[in-house]
């Protein structure tokens, strides 16, 4: 692990130092201002982290509340479309409508996405993008206070301006250049390129824990950090409900996350909206209609 890597990552996750007598505290008489960041790596594997030389990622794994072993959305094919809408609303595509890349209009609205709901709620919004359909069909229209779009080093310099300089609450950046890789040589750990693509994506993450660790209010905040994945892959393509395609990662981490293996039924790239919105103060409700839960925190 670089330095770098090793301040970013030590106790407390996102602070500068790696001291256990740093490690922060959440004082309940003075309680900390939560702000969240979901990173979405398109055509992540769920071996994807633990088989690169990915020291950011890694570090999230290790200092947070995870599982290799999450399953994408039921009920439609492992496409980007239903991945990142079920990642998004916390429901399967048997609720949210959306079973391939495209039939936007078909999407259900009374399952909101994360953005969408964290807007209704007077929270701030920020996102970065690369798949374009994300933003403007699957994000309800005008509930993202500030947008940056664009390829993957576009999207990871913009969330990381946006976290070092915005006041937003929950911040969602959506890296595509490993689903690229994967259709190119191959969704596998036997692909360089693959592998390569999982690298440069972890550097990417660490711009935006960097711009996190650098806030002049970070001592004011409780971050949380979530990565996950729309699908995974297998050869040079994804689309069926078997393990290759299903198995994503998950890994919850920040100031009030409890780390360890994440273990039971069901764990999900749904889990992330559910997990956001609890951090946030705004634990889901029944009439939600959530198919994800809430996972990690204390």
């Amino acid at each position: 692990m670089t330095p770098n890597a090793a301040a970013l990552l030590g106790l407390g996750l996102l602070g500068a130092c790696a001291s256990e007598n740093t490690k922060r505290e959440i004082d309940t008489a003075d309680p900390l201002a939560p702000k969240a960041l979901l990173i979405g790596i398109d055509g992540l594997r769920g071996d994807g982290i633990p088989g690169s030389d990915a020291p950011f990622l890694q570090g999230l794994l290790t200092e947070g509340a995870w599982t290799t072993a999450a399953s994408t959305q039921l009920h439609a094919a492992t496409v980007s479309g239903p991945g990142w809408t079920s990642m998004l609303t916390g429901v399967d595509s048997d609720k949210h409508g959306i079973v391939e890349n495209g039939g936007w209009t078909d999407i259900n609205r009374a399952y909101p996405t994360l953005i969408g709901r964290a807007h209704s709620l007077g929270l701030g919004t920020a996102t970065a993008i690369h798949w374009l359909p994300i933003q403007f069909s699957i994000i309800e229209a005008e509930t993202t206070d500030e947008a940056v779009l664009g390829l993957d080093d576009e999207v990871a310099s913009g969330m990381a301006d946006l976290l070092a300089d915005g006041d937003y609450d929950v911040h969602f950046a959506a890296l595509d250049d490993v689903d690229h890789a994967g259709h190119a040589s191959g969704f596998s750990l036997e692909s360089p390129e693959y592998v390569a693509a999982v690298q440069v994506a972890d550097g990417q993450v660490g711009q935006m824990l960097q711009a996190i660790a650098e806030r002049p209010t970070r001592d004011s905040e409780s971050w949380l950090v979530v990565v996950t994945s729309d699908h995974g892959g297998n050869w040079s393509g994804h689309g069926p409900l078997d393990a290759d395609n299903r198995t994503i990662p998950l890994i919850v981490s920040g100031d009030a996350v409890t780390p360890g293996e994440l273990t039971g039924d069901q764990l999900s790239h749904m889990d992330a909206h559910p997990t956001i919105m609890a951090h946030l103060g705004h634990p889901p409700q029944t009439s939600w209609g959530l198919d994800g839960v809430v996972r990690g925190l204390d």
